[in-house]
């Protein structure tokens, strides 16, 4: 039980910092009603499902085994963020050069059909997700560690990750934050656009540094 409330707070720690999954919850929260930001949570979380099951099946050992999969990876999750960090970065341009009013029909993120899926691609474009859960679960990988531990964390760290998350968008989605959102929305998005692009170029080098080992 000890070990399982220390993934849990570690991950707890983890998945509030700053990131393409939390700059992309503000943001929604701030701009967007709540049911399309629960929509992106479920999203993330299901991404988070995903990452889990593959650590706890292994799948590191294959990435170690053949690090071009990971190097893929990389290259097309950073393409994602690019893509989205450049419209939230052109959007908040254009809406500071029209000097636009606060108006919910104006969201600057990328539009999106399907909310749920721009919250499960955002978090599968960082396959060093597998890495930091790979690190994280060590102890529950070993030998030693039982088949129902890892069946807990299967399901507790999404459901955690749902909950916290959740609690995070209420926080941001109060008339209060919307208003702070009014007053400097335009260079909110430009703010949360140029971190896009940095996350994506980050993901960049470093493929294109394992490329060159």
């Amino acid at each position: 039980m000890s070990l399982l409330l220390t993934i849990c707070a570690l991950h707890f720690v983890a998945q509030l910092s700053p990131g393409p999954d939390v700059l992309l919850i503000a943001k929604s929260a701030a701009t967007n009603t709540r049911r399309n930001t629960l929509h992106i949570i479920a999203g993330i979380s299901t991404g988070i499902v995903v990452w889990v099951v593959l650590t706890l099946l292994g799948f590191t050992v294959l990435v170690q085994q053949f690090p071009w999969i990971q190097q893929v990876l990389m290259l097309i999750g950073g393409l994602f963020l690019a893509k989205m960090g450049w419209g939230m970065l052109s959007g908040g341009w254009h809406s500071w050069q029209q000097s636009k009013q606060f108006d919910d029909t104006n969201v600057q993120i990328p539009a999106a059909k399907n909310y749920f899926l721009l919250g499960l691609f955002t978090n599968l474009s960082n396959p060093k997700t597998l890495i930091y859960f790979s690190s994280v679960f060590a102890l529950a990988l070993s030998s030693s560690a039982t088949g129902s531990l890892k069946a807990q964390l299967a399901v507790i760290i999404p459901i955690q990750t749902f909950v916290t998350f959740t609690l995070f968008m209420l926080l941001l989605s109060t008339p209060k934050m919307k208003k702070l959102y009014q007053r400097s929305g335009s260079y909110i998005d430009m703010v949360s656009g140029a971190l896009f692009l940095l996350f994506a170029l980050w993901l960049w080098l470093d493929a294109l540094r394992m490329f060159s080992i």
